[in-house]
């Protein structure tokens, strides 16, 4: 499996694709590098992130599995 793993400090309007992956089954994933430390509550989470995801779930409602011991 040839994987090319490449970090752009500031990213193009396109990026091109080698061209050993032209007209292939292939997976592409962005991921932005932060520019600093996250800051960060006394429990280890980003500042934010609950406020920022509680609620946000718009899919089939969870359910949660009852297990027997």
């Amino acid at each position: 499996m040839n994987t090319v793993r490449q970090i752009i400090d500031a990213a193009p309007e396109t990026v091109p694709v080698p061209s050993e992956f032209r007209h292939k089954r292939v997976e592409i994933t962005f991921r932005p590098l932060e520019e600093g430390p996250v800051e960060k509550d006394g429990h280890g989470w980003p500042v934010g992130f609950f406020e920022a995801t509680a609620g946000a779930w718009e899919g089939d409602p969870l359910t949660r599995e009852h297990w027997e011991t």
